[in-house]
């Protein structure tokens, strides 16, 4: 979270998506970080975000506001395109993610929508009216408990991920009733969270 710490173009992306993820959880979202695991295999969606109504179809676009370069409108349409392919068939991107019996109900919509640390051009604008693209821009990440406290669904097992750990972006927050972030280890640790293994595929570190 440190300002001043340099960091790569990818991972500065990623702490976006993360804190867009987040952001949507605090909203009551079930969210899965589809972009973070996918990486150039996304097809465009970063975040999958659901509850009982509808699903929405993220893409996250941090830009810088210095180089004043706006979100063009190819973007807009690759989401609202991803979000078509995604309703025609939702359980083969759930499959992708190794996510079981996750076929949502034919009932639940599914919306576009297109978050940006900046702002759109006016061609771009206009397809998002066009498409009815839903966009929240000159969206600013702020400062949140970054360490995910989740418990296994099979064992119960309390567990806590670092945002460095393998399975950090596969973990959901909130399936479970004491699951929840934190700021530091040690507030992990006393509400009775272990620290997650490292997964070598023969057996765990």
């Amino acid at each position: 979270l440190n300002p001043k710490r340099k960091k790569s173009l990818w991972q500065i992306g990623i702490d976006f998506e993360r804190y867009v993820g987040y952001y949507y959880e605090q909203l009551g979202y079930k969210v899965r970080f589809h972009g973070a695991l996918r990486a150039r295999e996304d097809l465009g969606i970063d975040l999958i975000c659901e509850n009982s109504r509808e699903i929405l179809i993220i893409q996250c676009k941090r830009l810088s506001n210095l180089k004043g370069i706006p979100v063009r409108e190819n973007t807009v349409a690759q989401i609202f395109g991803a979000a078509k392919f995604f309703e025609s068939n939702p359980k083969a991107f759930f499959d992708r993610l190794g996510v079981s019996n996750a076929q949502p109900k034919k009932t639940v919509s599914v919306r576009p929508v297109l978050v940006t640390s900046y702002e759109l051009s006016e061609t771009a604008e206009q397809f998002s009216k066009a498409l009815d693209v839903e966009v929240v821009d000159n969206f600013v990440v702020g400062k949140y408990p970054v360490i995910k406290c989740n418990v296994a669904p099979r064992t119960g097992e309390k567990i806590y991920h670092l945002p460095m750990d393998q399975q950090y972006d596969t973990v959901v927050i909130g399936d479970q009733e004491e699951e929840c972030y934190v700021e530091t280890v040690a507030e992990a640790e006393q509400l009775g969270f272990r620290r997650a293994y490292r997964w070598k595929g023969d057996g765990v570190e």
